[in-house]
């Protein structure tokens, strides 16, 4: 008998995955080293479509799934020919596959803002704090207007026209990196 709750489990885990958790991009919090605490919101265009969305993700990680595709050419082809040749082969597969998602996301891949700020505990800087705060009142106005969608408060019009309001006010110019 196939159970039916795992490969559901699998299938919402992928599509996490894939999508992403929040529609509209994300944000990241991390404690680094030294007392340090980096903060960064990845905002994506408004009205961006689900397969422009994945796209975009793909070519924005693909050096990190564009290594492992690497490293399974070489440990593969390692058996079958020279090393120099899998060392050849597998390099142009990893660039090959760098170019194919980053063409496929197309322009809406430049058209992602991110801002970023890096906190140090312990030593105060006013211009880091602030950038920190507005990052941060941002993303809760974002996943504010992510809930409120979810409960049926706002319509799906509310919920973009915020999103549009925060993609303008993190800035003019989008970062296609990081």
């Amino acid at each position: 008998m196939h159970d039916t709750r795992s490969g559901s489990a699998l299938h919402r885990g992928w599509q996490r995955l894939i999508d992403g958790e929040r529609p509209w991009g994300s944000i990241d919090v991390h404690p680094d080293r030294f007392g340090m605490t980096r903060y960064r919101l990845v905002v994506f265009p408004p009205g961006i479509s689900d397969a422009e969305r994945r796209r975009v993700r793909l070519a924005r990680v693909w050096p990190m799934w564009g290594a492992l595709v690497w490293v399974a050419c070489e440990v593969w082809l390692t058996h079958v020919t020279a090393p120099w040749v899998a060392l050849a082969v597998s390099s142009a597969a990893f660039i090959a596959v760098g170019f194919v998602a980053t063409t496929m996301a197309g322009a809406q891949r430049a058209q992602v803002k991110t801002m970023a700020v890096t906190v140090s505990a312990g030593y105060p800087d006013t211009h880091a704090a602030g950038r920190r705060d507005q990052l941060e009142r941002l993303a809760l106005k974002l996943m504010d207007a992510d809930e409120r969608l979810r409960r049926g408060q706002i319509s799906a019009a509310d919920h973009e026209l915020t999103w549009w309001r925060v993609y303008d006010e993190i800035g003019s110019k989008p970062s296609a990196a990081a």
